[in-house]
């Protein structure tokens, strides 16, 4: 192994939302930049890797695709316990998709907990002629689950590096202040047994 890949450090990311929204092309497209125009349709689990680097520091990005049917759904909830962070995806074009993510919220906080990194993407905003929910909409409920949302294009690339950057962020947050926390108690800790010490040798002579 080289000391490059020794240093990247890992981070999984997962896909989740209904069939057809766009996970696969939407990962592609971050990827690869590169556009699927054919649909295949996810079995199971795939995934692609990138490798960015953010201050100074690389990080290698497994993007999990998950399909989005009901067969295989307790296949998607199970790799949730592997996720950094995940992305939730509807189409702008199928209100049914966008009803679903509340659903697809619950699982991940039922999996994860409250404070796990989310962002909501309202995908296909290039289908404006087909589209049926409002942007307006999309915010209200990410501002509902106080979730960043992003609305993208696989087909032209719009806000899909940034939804993707995104999303490594607010993961790098959570981690940064987790390490913050945890020397600030670690730290109170040692404060406290130090004035025990002390303590007692004031008993004790």
């Amino acid at each position: 192994m080289s000391e490059e890949s020794e240093s990247e450090e890992r981070i999984n990311i997962m896909t989740l939302g209904n069939s057809t929204v766009g996970k696969s092309s939407f990962i592609v497209r971050f990827t690869e930049n590169q556009f699927q125009e054919t649909y295949l349709a996810t079995v199971g689990i795939d995934f692609k890797v990138k490798t960015v680097t953010i201050k100074e520091k690389n990080y290698k990005l497994f993007f999990y695709d998950t399909t989005g049917q009901e067969k295989y759904k307790s296949i998607s909830l199970n790799i949730i316990k592997n996720a950094h962070g995940i992305i939730l995806m509807y189409d702008v074009t199928n209100r049914a998709s966008f009803e679903s993510i509340p659903d697809w919220i619950k699982s991940v906080k039922d999996a994860k907990g409250e404070n796990f990194p989310m962002i909501i993407l309202g995908n296909k905003m290039d289908m404006e002629n087909k589209r049926i929910v409002k942007e307006e909409e999309g915010k209200q409920l990410t501002d509902e689950y106080n979730i960043n949302f992003f609305e993208t294009s696989n087909l032209n690339g719009i806000n899909v590096q940034e939804a993707g950057l995104g999303i490594v962020k607010k993961i790098l947050d959570k981690r940064e202040k987790e390490n913050t926390d945890y020397n600030s108690n670690s730290t109170s800790k040692l404060s406290s047994r130090r004035n025990t010490k002390v303590e007692n040798k004031k008993k004790c002579c």
